[in-house]
C-alpha cells in the first residue's frame, strides 16, 4: 500500500512509512489544542519545548508537538497551513533524508518543520541553498513562523562582515548558501591554526583584526543542515573546491615579463592555425607553426635565462585566457585587480583566484599588476563540507535518478513525496527539432 511513498536509496529503510501517516494523524489530533493557544501560549510552548530538547529528551519524541506547533504558527502568521503530505516531507527530513517533491507542493514552508525542531536543542539549524537572493527571499518570508516558537533567524551572505556572520550563526536558525557557510568553515579552520600556532596574520586579514580568542570563531560546531535544491548542491558541484589563497606577493621581474610577453603573442596567433583549441575542456595546445612563432618573437631581456618550454606554457594559458575568460563574463576589474565572477551565482567572489597561472594570464591581458601565483591556505570541497554535519538533509524535485549515489556518497535514502493533489501535469517526450520552423 505504501511502496509508492518508501525510501528508494539502495540498502537503507524507507523514509516514509505507515508508522509515518500514523505520525501524521497524531499531528492532526493536536489541532484544537493548538488552535486554543493565544499567541503568548504558543510562544510559550515553543520555548518550553525547546528546554525539553537542550534537557536531553529526544528530538523524535517531540517531533509531533514540534510540528503541530509549526504548523499552527504557519497558519496564524501566513495563512499557510501545512498539508499532511508536507508532514510527511518534513518527518523524512528529520530522518536525514532527501525529499523528492515536484514543483510548487512548498519545498520552502517544509524547510520550517525540521528546522524548528533540530532548533530546539540549541545547537543551530542551517539551510544551505543556491545563492543569496533565494536564501534571503525564504529566511524573511519564513522568519514569522520562528518567531511565533521564540525562534531567531539569521541569514549569512556573500557581503557581510565578519561580526555580521557571527551574529547570524549565533542564531536558531541560519539560512545562506553553501559556498558562504564553506568559505566561512575555511576562515574559522585558518583562525584555529593562527591560534594554536600563534603565527601569521591571514586571520587577522580575514576578521579585520585581532583573533585573540576563541569568540572570534564564526561558526558553532555544526548540528544540522538542510540543503535545498540538493541536487544541485550535493551532486552537481560536490567536487568543486572551495578555496581560501594565501596572501599574494608581487611578481618578482621575470615573472611579470613572462605573462606580459604570453598575453601580448596570444593577440597575433590564429585558431586552427597557430593553436588548436578544446572548448569543452577550455584549453589550447600550440602547433607547430605557433612554436615557430613565438620562437620568432623578440623577447625581453628578463626572459632570458626562462626555457622555451616555460615560454610555450605560458603563451597556452594566454591563449586560454583570452580564448575563454572574458571582462564581464567570467570576472570584473575592480580598484586594478581581477575579481572572479561566480558561475553559479553570478555575484562577485571576493578573495578567489585561478590556479596554475591563469589568474596572473587573465592580470596579463588586462594590463594590470601580475601577482604571483598563489598557494591554497584552506581548501574543501562541498561533498567534503556537507559530511561534517552529523544530521543532514536535503529537498529537490529532481533527485529520485540519483538516490545511489547519494547514498553512496552522504548516507542518505530519497524519499519520494506524493502531491497534495493528484497530479494533472503531462510528461511529454523529448522533441528535437532541425531548425525553428
Amino acid at each position: 500500500m505504501f511502496r509508492w511513498l518508501g525510501g528508494i536509496a539502495p540498502g537503507r529503510p524507507p523514509a516514509i512509512t505507515a508508522a509515518t501517516w500514523r505520525q501524521v494523524r497524531e499531528i492532526d489530533a493536536l489541532t484544537p489544542t493548538m488552535e486554543a493557544l493565544d499567541d503568548v501560549a504558543l510562544k510559550r510552548l515553543g520555548r518550553s519545548l525547546s528546554y525539553r530538547a537542550k534537557a536531553g529528551e529526544p528530538l523524535e519524541s517531540l517531533l509531533v508537538e514540534s510540528f503541530a506547533a509549526t504548523r499552527e504558527a504557519g497558519r496564524r502568521r501566513l495563512n499557510m497551513r501545512h498539508y499532511d503530505v508536507q508532514m510527511l516531507a518534513g518527518s523524512a527530513l528529520v530522518k536525514g533524508a532527501i525529499a523528492e517533491m515536484q514543483t510548487g507542493e512548498g519545498k520552502t514552508l517544509v524547510a520550517t518543520l525540521p528546522l524548528v525542531l533540530y532548533a530546539l536543542a540549541g545547537k543551530g539549524a542551517h539551510l544551505a541553498t543556491v545563492n543569496d537572493y533565494l536564501a534571503r527571499r525564504d529566511a524573511e518570508w519564513m522568519t514569522p513562523i520562528y518567531e511565533a516558537l521564540g525562534l531567531k533567524v539569521g541569514i549569512v551572505e556573500s557581503q557581510m562582515d565578519f561580526d555580521e556572520r557571527r551574529k547570524a550563526y549565533a542564531c536558531d536558525v541560519t539560512y545562506g548558501t553553501a559556498k558562504e557557510f564553506g568559505f566561512d568553515f575555511l576562515k574559522d579552520r585558518l583562525i584555529k591554526r593562527q591560534l594554536d600556532e600563534g603565527s601569521g596574520d591571514l586571520g587577522a586579514q580575514l576578521t579585520g583584526g585581532s583573533t585573540a580568542g576563541g569568540a572570534k570563531l564564526l561558526q558553532r560546531p555544526f548540528w544540522y543542515a538542510l540543503v535545498d535544491e540538493a541536487d544541485n548542491v550535493l551532486i552537481d558541484e560536490a567536487r568543486t573546491p572551495l578555496i581560501i589563497a594565501s596572501p599574494p606577493g608581487e611578481a618578482q621581474a621575470a615573472e611579470q615579463a613572462l605573462f606580459r610577453f604570453a598575453a601580448n603573442v596570444a593577440t597575433s596567433l590564429e585558431a586552427d592555425e597557430d593553436f588548436e583549441q578544446d572548448v569543452q575542456k577550455q584549453t589550447c595546445e600550440l602547433l607547430g607553426r605557433g612554436r615557430s612563432r613565438v620562437r620568432a618573437f623578440e623577447r625581453p631581456a628578463e626572459l632570458d635565462s626562462t626555457s622555451l618550454l616555460e615560454i610555450y606554457d605560458a603563451v597556452e594559458r594566454a591563449l586560454r585566457a583570452r580564448r575563454f575568460f572574458s571582462r564581464d563574463r567570467q570576472y570584473v576589474v575592480r580598484d586594478g585587480k581581477i575579481v572572479i565572477i561566480d558561475e553559479f551565482t553570478g555575484r562577485a567572489a571576493e578573495g578567489r583566484s585561478w590556479k596554475d597561472g591563469l589568474h596572473q594570464a587573465v592580470e596579463a591581458q588586462e594590463e594590470i599588476e601580475v601577482t604571483v601565483p598563489s598557494g591554497h591556505a584552506a581548501r574543501i570541497t562541498i561533498q567534503d563540507l556537507f559530511a561534517r554535519w552529523p544530521h543532514l538533509a536535503g529537498m529537490t524535485g529532481t533527485i529520485a535518478t540519483s538516490a545511489g549515489e547519494l547514498s553512496r556518497t552522504y548516507d542518505v535514502a530519497v524519499a519520494v513525496v506524493p502531491t497534495n493533489r493528484p497530479a494533472i501535469r503531462q510528461r511529454l517526450p523529448a522533441a528535437v527539432c532541425a531548425d525553428q520552423t
